[in-house]
């Protein structure tokens, strides 16, 4: 009897979950029955009023209580906005994992152009790699890490970074030294520094050690 009423307790809190997602699709809905998975074709917008998180793109699926799969995609939440060619959006672990073209906005970065990446929307952590580079602070990378909730970025190696309170380059080649930068919160103002604090080091580091990529509809790997 207390295994059954902790399944239904499970089950409500999942549908519970899953209703606070507002889904508008712009055309058809299909689900299919066997799988499970609703599409749209035609793509639509899906808001998650729990994590304030808005998904606008060209094509969606998704499966309830489990994942949302959208293409050409336009995310936003109050701190970041994004653009991906394909993303998959787990509401339950307040996670994204990016695929493809990616441009990334935060009130530090501008710009932000990688061609896969993940974010950790409950810690306030983004991953990029493959092609990173940005227009404001004008910088390139082979991986960043961002707490653009506190302004703190990671460059790895190899790295280029322009300086504008130095007026000079700063380039690095050894992946085992990340460039710490860290932002003003309040002017914006930016320092860079080749020592990362020791609480940098290690609540960031671990977000570089990790690779999340799709390895099909609806599944993501580390």
């Amino acid at each position: 009897m207390r295994r059954a009423l902790l399944l239904v307790a499970a089950l409500l809190f999942a549908a519970a979950r899953f209703a606070t997602l507002s889904i508008e699709p712009y055309g058809d809905s299909v689900l299919d029955l066997e799988t499970g998975v609703t599409t749209l074709p035609q793509g639509g917008v899906i808001y998650d009023s729990a994590n304030d998180v808005s998904i606008d793109a060209g094509y969606i699926e998704y499966v309830e209580d489990a994942y949302i799969v959208a293409k050409q995609a336009k995310m936003a939440t109050e701190k970041v906005r994004i653009e991906a060619e394909k993303l998959r959006y787990v509401p339950e672990r307040e996670e994204v994992v990016l695929e493809g073209k990616i441009v990334f906005d935060s009130d530090q970065l501008k710009g932000l152009e990688a061609g896969r990446g993940w974010v950790d929307l409950e810690h306030g952590v983004a991953v990029v790699s493959d092609g990173v580079r940005a227009a404001s602070p004008e910088l390139e990378a082979a991986r960043l890490v961002a707490a653009y909730r506190d302004g703190e970025v990671l460059l790895f190696a190899p790295y280029r970074y322009r300086d504008e309170k130095l007026g000079a380059t700063l380039k690095g080649t050894n992946p085992e030294k990340p460039l710490y930068l860290k932002f003003d919160l309040e002017t914006g103002e930016v320092s860079a520094s080749s020592r990362v604090p020791d609480e940098v080091r290690q609540r960031l580091l671990p977000y570089a050690q990790q690779d999340k990529r799709f390895t099909s509809e609806g599944q993501d790997s580390n």
